[in-house]
């Protein structure tokens, strides 16, 4: 009956300080935003597309007390904007707002870099004259990598920026960000 009185108190010492090991961990509420770069795969219209765009996003971070951090990002991507200059008034658009997991690590004291992947909805706008066709599609292998620095301004407060290369799976579209970071340590 003592051995297991001993347990039972040896397994509560650990689980007590274990909590304690925990308030190293700290979430981060961070939002970005800058243009895009769209690598153009279009074959009709491909003269009239506009590669630079622009993207958004909001993530919350885990930041672990080793190098892996996780949490989930949503945003909003204009992938890219068409005209036609020949024809009058044909225009096309294509934004995702993706909802990825994402995994990151730090590499040094201000580096890092990031992984998303999961879901975003794609919204397909064409436009020719007065008639116009809004189509919404689910996909679901969608992703990013990005490298970033971050340079802490205060204790709660650090601001940065990103490479980030965003993919489409299902549109089979890519883009390149550049977007500026204010990062919120919670």
């Amino acid at each position: 009956m003592k051995s297991k009185l001993y347990i039972l108190i040896l397994l509560l010492l650990t689980a007590f300080f274990n909590l304690n090991a925990q308030q190293t961990h700290r979430f981060t509420a961070s939002v970005s935003g800058g243009p895009n770069y769209y690598f153009n795969n279009i074959r009709t219209f491909r003269d009239g597309v506009k590669p630079l765009n622009y993207s958004f996003f909001a993530r919350i971070m885990w930041d672990s007390k080793y190098l892996v951090a996780l949490g989930v990002e949503i945003g909003y991507n204009k992938y890219y904007r068409a005209e036609d200059d020949k024809a009058e008034n044909i225009k096309a658009t294509l934004a995702a707002i993706p909802f990825h997991l994402v995994i990151g690590m730090r590499l040094t004291k201000g580096f890092y870099t990031n992984f998303s992947f999961g879901p975003s909805i794609l919204f397909n706008r064409a436009q020719a004259g007065d008639n116009m066709v809004n189509n919404r599609i689910l996909s679901f292998a969608d992703g990013s990598l990005a490298v970033g620095y971050k340079r802490i301004l205060n204790k709660k407060f650090s601001f940065g920026a990103e490479l980030k290369f965003n993919f489409s799976t299902k549109a089979e579209d890519m883009n390149i960000a550049v977007p500026i970071i204010l990062s919120y340590r919670l």
